[in-house]
């Protein structure tokens, strides 16, 4: 089955002029906001930005190993992605503008947007993804017990100063967490920008909860927004979803479906996949159970302990703590033991309260499993005798 990388070459011949703007499209530029432009692009400018046919060339010419230039769990697919592209007439005169990028450790944040002028009055406004930064994993959990996150606040004013300096009509989206900043942002920006905005995708990022939801701005978006997950979804099945995802099928294996290049593509649409694997299904429920079953305060404290062990490593990627994993493990736990123990009892708690949930929920899902099984073998030795029933009757 194809992908973003054989729609390209399918249907690169046909400018956005000639063939509108549509959801795989969203896809592909989405995975390009994990280009890193640090020292290629210039920051933050809108006036005249370089074509992705430029970029291509320009990192061609570098001779640098595509680690260099994107911040991808698998950068060469980044870097097939760009090369493909920029070859194509519908992306090879895309310009980027406004491209920024920031990264700290402490608050926990992690934030890239890169905006794609697909014509003079059409643009696309993306938010790169997670990684495998440290912060911005760090950034990703505390939406669970925090509204609103440092990558939240920068992203609506990085709409809101875009949008004042182009014309015409705007779509907005990401990957992973890029996906949650990109509705966030669209629901928080100004209500004149607002009205500008065409699309809105969230390419298997996570919800909100639902003072956000239930908010004027993301009531006022409902219509144009797009949440795309794959049928093993994990990351986008966190927290709550204002919207009925649809749900697309997937060549990758449970986790590694998150990967936008293993999503399948046929003509200008995903494949759907109709509902949601059991796995899937499952795990939404013992993370959801779990988290409805801790306060805020315990949720923070959670992630508080979690990322402070991962801090005291000195590492800003979780690379860099597998590349030393002894040592790293060995510092984790110093840092652990070092909590007071009243605090350890408390994250016991919490991870127990996930264990007993996964418990819970597996049970009932194997328990359903074997009444399905034995309602299978039921009507099957039911049909087997009516059909010996016949063969009887009809040789009398």
């Amino acid at each position: 089955m194809a992908n973003i990388i054989d729609y390209l070459k399918w249907r690169g011949d046909m400018s956005f002029s000639c063939d509108c703007f549509n959801e795989v499209d969203n896809l592909i530029l989405s995975q390009l906001a994990y280009l890193n432009l640090d020292g290629v692009a210039t920051r933050g400018q809108m006036c005249s930005g370089m074509t992705l046919s430029d970029l291509a060339s320009q990192i061609i010419a570098s001779e640098e190993p595509p680690s260099v230039y994107a911040s991808y769990y698998y950068p060469e697919k980044v870097a097939e992605l760009l090369m493909c592209a920029a070859k194509t007439t519908r992306y090879r005169d895309v310009e980027l503008l406004g491209y920024v990028s920031s990264h700290d450790r402490q608050p926990a944040s992690q934030f890239s947007a890169v905006t794609f002028s697909l014509t003079g009055d059409e643009h696309y406004i993306a938010f790169r993804g997670t990684g495998n930064s440290v912060a911005g994993w760090e950034e990703n959990l505390r939406m669970s017990f925090e509204e609103e996150v440092p990558a939240h606040r920068q992203a609506v004013i990085y709409v809101n100063d875009t949008a004042a300096d182009l014309k015409g009509r705007l779509h907005l989206g990401g990957h992973s967490k890029g996906g949650n900043i990109a509705v966030y942002a669209a629901t928080h920006s100004d209500s004149k920008i607002r009205a500008r905005i065409m699309n809105v995708y969230n390419n298997d990022g996570p919800g909100f909860h639902m003072n956000v939801i239930q908010s004027t701005g993301y009531q006022d978006m409902a219509s144009r927004m797009h949440t795309l997950v794959p049928k093993a979804a994990l990351v986008g099945m966190l927290l709550e979803c204002g919207e009925s995802p649809v749900i697309v099928d997937s060549k990758g294996l449970g986790i590694w479906q998150h990967d936008a290049f293993m999503w399948e593509v046929v003509g200008t649409r995903f494949v759907r996949a109709g509902k949601l694997s059991m796995h899937s299904r499952n795990l939404d429920s013992i993370l959801e159970g779990w988290l409805d079953s801790l306060s805020m305060d315990e949720r923070k404290q959670f992630v508080d302990a979690l990322f402070g062990m991962m801090r005291a490593t000195g590492a800003d990627a979780f690379d860099d703590m597998l590349m030393d994993g002894p040592a790293t493990i060995s510092t984790m736990k110093g840092y652990y033991l070092g909590i007071d123990r009243e605090t350890r009892r408390r994250l016991t708690d919490i991870v127990m309260k996930l264990w007993r949930e996964s418990r819970r929920v597996y049970g009932k899902s194997i328990i359903n499993e074997v009444n399905s099984l034995r309602r299978v073998a039921s009507r099957n030795r039911l049909s087997a005798r009516t059909e010996h029933a016949r063969v009887a009757k009809k040789r009398t």
